[in-house]
């Protein structure tokens, strides 16, 4: 209530009540359209040197989950480590998590969830003995 030496107060104050009744009842939501997508081959190499070697990037702007999906067909075992970042350039990435064994002729998939959000990504494959023969393919899937 308004000190009597302020008048004509009555009016703001009661609209300043009906605000506050209108808030109470406020109810907000967000919509965020969360796509899907098709697979999406990001490495094919037939790789015969030691290395490290990057994929083509992934963006994961409107997903929720992402799925890396490693078909080793190579003869050597190789590590997989998904990297990201907020621009889509990849010199500046950081490794999401830690890198994972993919050996000879085997497959592995590596998903990715909010916490590891970055808006783009890649994988890094190292490669510390030589393959002679197969080749190595990843793609990636963008879940809703």
């Amino acid at each position: 209530t308004p000190p009597p030496e302020w008048p004509g107060w009555e009016p703001v104050l009661n609209k300043l009540d009906e605000i506050k009744t209108q808030l109470k009842t406020l109810a907000i939501s967000v919509t965020t359209t969360w796509e899907a997508a098709e697979p999406k081959e990001i490495y094919r190499e037939s790789i015969r040197t030691t290395g490290t070697f990057n994929s083509e990037e992934v963006n994961w702007k409107k997903g929720k989950r992402l799925i890396l999906k490693v078909n080793n067909d190579l003869n050597q075992t190789v590590q997989i480590q998904p990297t990201g970042n907020i621009t889509d350039a990849i010199d500046s990435s950081v490794d999401i998590n830690g890198s994972l064994p993919c050996t000879a002729h085997s497959y592995i998939s590596i998903g990715l969830a909010w916490d590891d959000w970055h808006p783009y990504i890649w994988a890094k494959i190292t490669v510390a003995t030589a393959p002679t023969s197969g080749e190595i393919k990843i793609e990636a899937v963008i879940q809703e």
